[in-house]
């Protein structure tokens, strides 16, 4: 069984128009919507990755800091004005983001990478080791 979306302009307005003023309306009804690409988080024993979607970008339009255990990415993904005026239909997500992570684990925030590639923005948290605290007390 296959669902279709009822879309109410379909019995008004056929085909690729229709879905034009769809996209207009969804467009001004949704103005305040923020893009917020989508993250995959790795953890491994000695460090964690964090992979965000983000194509059609270059590294220059990213700001990352971490400060008090706490990773913020933000930028803005612009749809060129040569493109606006050709869009017949939209899909894809532009405008400014940031993303936050509260890390739980202590980061070396001196060994900290960031990487673009393919439309994928992969940090490199790595951990702290830890060191065994264990020690003998004599009782007195």
């Amino acid at each position: 069984m296959t669902l279709v979306r009822y879309n109410p302009l379909n019995d008004f307005v056929p085909g690729t128009f229709g879905d034009l003023i769809e996209s207009v309306l969804r467009e001004k009804t949704n103005s305040n919507i923020n893009f917020k690409p989508a993250v995959d988080i790795f953890k491994g024993e000695k460090e964690i990755e964090l992979q965000l979607f983000v194509p059609g970008m270059k590294k220059e339009d990213f700001e990352i800091n971490l400060e008090n255990n706490v990773l913020e990415i933000s930028g803005e993904r612009i749809l060129k004005d040569e493109m606006k005026e050709k869009l017949q239909k939209q899909e894809s997500s532009y405008g400014k983001f940031r993303r936050a992570f509260n890390l739980s684990e202590e980061i070396n925030q001196e060994k900290v990478s960031a990487n673009y590639a393919d439309g994928i923005l992969t940090i490199k948290l790595p951990l702290i080791e830890k060191k065994d605290s264990k020690s003998t007390i004599k009782v007195s």
